[in-house]
């Protein structure tokens, strides 16, 4: 029954988030990765045409970016089929895998976001450098990309290339209004050579502000206000005393600053008035400084040698009202720093025999400065407590009774460090072998080793003072008192500890091989099969102070791909249909009922995925662009039992959380020969349920938003109205009970109109 749906939905479905750039833009954008009609797929490290590229990649163009007002990588992703944005735009679903875990668990992410080559820590995702302002280029590869890009590329991987230096002078601005959000962006870029035809700069820079839309009424002060800075130069130098070398050299410098995500859902307040009562302000801070330098030797004789070396010094600092009201006496302060050295070499191949690369790696990420201190009252019954006491035989009445005697809450005092450094080396080579005229041999190979040294300091102390047994309003409840006291105080004491730096090494082998047959000179099938990977890790439980440790995790993915060009390449259709087949995911489970602090991480998971994605571009007219892309995921554990205390919980059978079955995105570029122009494009997400657990509904509705970009653009300049969100669908795209009691959630921004004026030459 799946493969009759597949093939109707590959047959009848259309799909993809990649125009191709007209022919005069593309003279003038020095940093296009598009040739003629093709589109240069680099993120394989291969250089090959998406006609050519079997996996599963969405890519978005320069040219893209610009006719859709695309303004950071979210936007990209949110209009990419089988992708799925993070309620608060800090993470992503890819085929409803989360970028970073599934189950709450695991060290590493599951897909990885790459800037130049530079893999960019998770803390620069939720507030980091992933603005598109001279961009050449965004692949979103969805499926495990292990053999290439190796740790913590499970469920995909995002490449992103900026535009590179060009021999010709080049230059565009921007100034950009909107509102009800209040933003103001200004940004520029120029190039052109230094030395002739052997040294060529360019360099970028965009200032934004915006006022956001959450309110704060115990500060009254906005309480979402937004601010970024990103300034990245760059150097090309191909020297005539040396010919076929190419270097690149980049460095980039980036500040983003953004508050609160979730917002009051309960009266007296509105979910459209997006209020914020805390009365410390949420204050997240990213301080970014990458330097990349590549370079590229043709050595003859059909072989190439490839270096990219990368440093990026990633600051994160969070500061936050754990209780998110206006309760005074609350603070939380993390501090999250990355240090990131990566070396990669690559012998490229092209004989008439074979064609790839053979390559090594080299990767440290130094997190050993983590740091996470709190002052907060901690909810008793997120400890466990209530249970406990009603174990001990005592009423639900009377456990109510002797919480309403602590408030409801214990005051603490929290420090935790957790230093982590880690080391990966791996090797590994991706060749395809041309069988016949019309049948290749793709297979690929990595030998992946990665050694962690984690360690864990923990403090926790009471912030204040427990009810006395002997001044109670009742009196026979003193040694009920007595006795929890004594756990609180125990509690305390057992949480304190000190793990010594250990270290833990991982290895694994991750085979890909796959087959491609030319159907026609204008058609294509392939199929794959390819392993992929998490390391394990290790972890600190917060309630008990006990380090634990756990396993790798793997999948096996077949694809099946079609690749098609017609009416003299003016029409393109790709498909891609996959199963996977998911072992020993890393769950995140309760040791204590009730307690979200007793945690650690165990093996327990399988899971199977399957679903499609299809694509379709074209240009009926010389004037009129169009595309449109669907895709639909299915995910199911399998297997996901673990124990929870005494008892047992189970997941075996739920889907995946924040996956929905259907996304869809399509559009069209309208460009007169007079100027004007017209670009209206819509995204579609499907229902999804936000916990892995608690399925009886899928709580958060299906969601359809349509954003248009009109105006007059002339040889130099040009001026156009903006609208996202044009029906004002504002809807919750994330909900949860607090601490506190009560709920609160996000929305999707309103309606947003605003003023672009763009220049260039």
């Amino acid at each position: 029954m799946w493969v009759r749906a597949t093939l109707a939905v590959l047959l009848s479905s259309v799909a993809a988030p990649c125009l191709a750039q007209s022919m005069a833009l593309q003279a003038k954008d020095a940093g296009s990765a598009e040739t003629g009609n093709d589109i240069v797929v680099m993120g394989e490290k291969a250089d090959r045409t998406l006609r050519n590229t079997p996996a599963s990649v969405a890519v978005t163009t320069a040219q893209t970016i610009t006719d859709q007002n695309l303004i950071d990588v979210y936007d990209v992703l949110q209009r990419t089929a089988n992708v799925s944005i993070g309620a608060n735009r800090t993470s992503f679903t890819i085929r409803g895998i989360d970028a970073f875990n599934v189950s709450g668990a695991g060290d590493g992410a599951l897909a990885s976001v790459y800037v130049d080559g530079a893999v960019l820590p998770r803390a620069a995702l939720n507030t980091g450098p992933l603005d598109l302002y001279d961009i050449s280029q965004v692949e979103i590869f969805r499926g495990p990309q292990s053999t290439v890009q190796g740790r913590n590329a499970l469920a995909g991987a995002v490449v992103i290339r900026t535009t590179d230096p060009s021999y010709e002078w080049s230059g565009k601005a921007r100034l950009m209004l909107t509102g009800p959000d209040g933003q103001r962006r200004a940004a520029a870029a120029l190039g052109g050579p230094i030395l002739g035809d052997q040294i060529a700069f360019r360099v970028a820079g965009e200032i934004a502000r915006s006022d956001g839309l959450l309110y704060n009424t115990t500060l009254h002060r906005d309480a979402d206000p937004r601010q970024s800075e990103t300034v990245r130069g760059k150097l090309l130098v191909t020297p005539d005393a040396l010919p076929g070398l190419r270097i690149i050299a980049t460095y980039m410098h980036d500040r983003h600053v953004r508050g609160a995500y979730s917002f009051e859902f309960d009266p007296p307040y509105a979910r459209t008035d997006r209020i914020v009562t805390e009365d410390v302000a949420t204050d997240t801070r990213t301080l970014s400084d990458i330097a990349t330098l590549e370079a590229h030797y043709t050595l003859g004789g059909g072989f190439d040698l490839s270096s990219v070396t990368n440093y990026s010094n990633v600051r994160a600092l969070y500061i936050a009202d754990p209780d998110r009201n206006p309760t005074p006496g609350q603070l939380s302060r993390t501090s999250d720093p990355a240090k990131t050295v990566q070396q990669e070499l690559r012998l490229g191949i092209d004989l008439s025999w074979v064609q790839g690369l053979i390559g090594a790696y080299y990767l440290r990420e130094d997190n050993r400065d983590y740091r996470f201190e709190a002052t907060q009252n901690m909810v008793l019954t997120r400890l466990g407590v209530d249970r406990q006491l009603l174990a001990l035989g005592l009423s639900q009445p009377l456990v109510n009774t002797v919480l309403g005697l602590y408030g409801g809450v214990v005051p603490i005092k929290n420090l935790l460090t957790q230093p982590r450094l880690t080391r990966n080396l791996a090797g590994f080579t991706d060749l395809t072998f041309p069988l016949t005229t019309r049948l290749k041999l793709r297979a690929g190979l990595r030998y992946d080793n990665e050694r962690q040294q984690r360690g864990a300091s923990q403090a926790v102390a009471l912030n204040g003072t427990l009810p006395d047994p002997a001044r109670l309003p009742v009196p026979a409840l003193a040694p009920v008192v007595t006795q929890l006291n004594a756990l609180l105080l125990a509690t305390a004491a057992g949480a304190t500890s000190v793990e010594p730096i250990r270290t833990i090494t991982y290895d694994a082998w991750l085979p890909k091989l796959g087959l491609t047959w030319d159907v026609t000179p204008n058609a294509s099938l392939s199929a794959t099969a390819q392993r992929g990977y998490r390391a394990g890790g290790a972890g600190i439980n917060q309630q008990r102070g006990q380090a634990f440790t756990y396993s790798p995790e793997y999948t096996w993915n077949y694809e099946v791909a079609l690749r098609s060009d017609w009416f003299d390449r003016k029409l393109s259709f790709n498909a891609n249909a996959y199963y996977i087949d998911w072992r020993d995911q890393q769950v995140s489970v309760q040791l204590t009922p009730g307690s979200v602090f007793d945690t650690q991480v165990v093996n327990a998971g399988k899971s199977r995925l399957y679903g499609i994605e299809a694509e379709l571009r074209g240009r009926p007219t010389r004037t009129l662009e169009l595309y449109a892309g669907v895709g639909h995921s299915r995910t199911k554990f399998l297997d996901f039992t673990v124990p929870l205390g005494t008892a047992k919980w189970s997941a075996t059978g739920n889907e995946f959380a924040n996956a929905p079955h259907w996304t869809a995105s399509a559009g069209g570029t309208w460009r007169s020969s007079g100027g004007l122009f017209a670009n209206v494009n819509a995204t579609y997400r499907d229902a999804l349920f936000q916990s892995t657990i608690d399925q009886a509904v899928r709580d958060i509705r299906p969601i359809t938003l349509v954003n248009a970009k009109l105006g007059w653009q002339g040889r130099h300049f040009g001026a156009f109205l903006l609208a996202t969100n044009i029906f004002d669908r504002q809807q919750p795209t994330s909900f949860f009970n607090d601490f506190d009691g009560r709920v609160r959630g996000t929305m999707s921004d309103p309606r947003i109109l605003g003023l672009s004026f763009e220049g260039r030459f």
